[in-house]
């Protein structure tokens, strides 16, 4: 059983956590779009691209936790600088796959792991127990905050 923390110790190493985690994700993202001219969310979409041969918008959608149309924008931005192409499903021509171009090998062989990705790494990686502790707590701050309805996309992205 994990030991009870007095609030007044509580409290304050919560808001630090949590400010470590933006300003991480934050500095992250502000370095990949100076030194990449692409934002966080594009490097972490050609990462997790480049580790199949080809994958359907609906995979890569799933595999980023991130709605459909969210990815098909996403896409576009890169279609547009020639790191991935599209192509539709022979068969199903409803299904579309994308994969990356030589220049977008090129850019995900030079450049740093995506912070996401490491989340979810490390996410998928915890104990059952934990992960749902997790789970339940970032939920229950959702409520205290009254940010249930908040839309949201990315970290400090307006992708």
């Amino acid at each position: 059983m994990a030991k009870q923390v007095d609030q007044d110790v509580a409290i304050p190493e919560i808001m630090q956590s949590l400010r470590r985690i933006f300003k991480a994700i934050q500095d992250y993202s502000r370095d990949v779009t100076q030194k990449y001219r692409i934002t966080g969310p594009q490097l972490w979409a050609l990462n997790t691209i480049s580790k199949n041969e080809r994958m359907s918008l609906s995979d890569l959608s799933e595999r980023m936790y991130l709605h459909r149309s969210t990815i098909t924008g996403l896409m576009d931005r890169l279609e547009k600088k020639g790191y991935v192409a599209r192509n539709r499903d022979r068969v199903d021509r409803r299904v579309i796959y994308v994969q990356l171009t030589t220049e977008g090998k090129r850019l995900v062989k030079r450049a740093p792991n995506p912070i996401q990705g490491k989340m979810i790494y490390g996410l998928r990686n915890l104990e059952k127990r934990k992960l749902n502790l997790i789970y339940e707590s970032l939920r229950e701050l959702v409520g205290i905050m009254e940010v249930k309805n908040v839309k949201v996309t990315f970290f400090f992205d307006q992708e």
